[in-house]
């Protein structure tokens, strides 16, 4: 899939926090500094009529993400998954004619997200996700929905990491790759090391860890490695994870955030 013209900013949320939910209601989340949210942590689970759906299992995904379409008309709201059933979902499209690809689209659909973005962290699982976005590609594109995928130690590169279909499966079937890599080197090492591989560079994201604890990206990594993206034509940047930005209460989950590093993107991005 192409990716878009315009430089994306996406963010994660979580929806296992009832003060994440509070924030929103509140009104104090900035949610302009975003274009897209994947919601964190749905995984994929057996479906009542048979094959494999999504499950958003937070308790206030329902909540959270009504909050963001109303606030915020217009944004992209992307269903999180990590790697909790993809295994199986693969298997099941191969022996089932892709029914489970239609559950998925169906659960989409009647849900309001528009694509789903998958975070699978287990090494073995990860090996299977070129096989699903292949299974997913063709009924997301006609359906109108996106695939990202959310990608860990990104330094591997993507053979290592997702095996060797991996780059043609996502040059064809995924809108967005996005590089979590919260190290000294982030972005301007990790982006040359996908391209070099033969992914397309308008699916790369740039990634900042944006929370507290031993990996948060400086802000003025944050800032450069934004400009770089700009500067080197990838599709966009996306931070971890708006609801706990920079947050003043050490590692205390969504407890004051001041979205200090969503900010830094914004306004890098924008020229604010």
């Amino acid at each position: 899939m192409a990716g878009n013209t315009t430089f994306e900013l996406v963010t994660w949320y979580d929806t296992w926090n009832q003060l994440g939910l509070q924030n929103l209601q509140n009104k104090i989340v900035p949610l302009n500094y975003a274009t897209r949210y994947n919601l964190a942590f749905g995984q994929l689970s057996a479906a009542t009529q048979g094959g494999y759906t999504v499950e958003m299992t937070g308790q206030y995904a329902d909540d959270v993400k009504a909050q963001i379409l109303s606030q915020a008309p217009g944004v992209v709201v992307y269903a999180g998954l990590g790697s909790t059933g993809i295994v199986e979902t693969v298997r099941d499209n191969s022996q089932h004619q892709n029914r489970s690809t239609a559950n998925i689209v169906g659960w989409l659909q009647t849900n309001g997200y528009s694509g789903i973005s998958i975070d699978a962290e287990d090494l073995g699982v990860m090996q299977s996700v070129p096989d699903l976005v292949i299974q997913l590609g063709p009924s997301f594109r006609a359906a109108g929905l996106g695939i990202a995928v959310s990608v860990p130690w990104p330094a591997s590169g993507p053979t290592y990491l997702y095996g060797e279909k991996a780059v043609d499966a996502f040059n064809e079937n995924v809108n967005a790759l996005e590089l979590q890599d919260y190290s000294s080197s982030g972005t301007p090492y990790d982006a040359p090391v996908w391209k070099d591989a033969g992914v397309s560079v308008n699916l790369l994201m740039g990634g900042a860890c944006t929370e507290n604890g031993n990996y948060q990206t400086s802000l003025p990594d944050t800032q450069s490695w934004t400009q770089y993206s700009m500067d080197n034509g990838l599709l966009g940047m996306f931070s971890w994870r708006l609801d706990n930005d920079h947050g003043t209460q050490g590692t205390e989950e969504d407890v004051d955030p001041t979205f200090t590093g969503a900010q830094t993107i914004y306004n890098t991005a924008t020229g604010g």
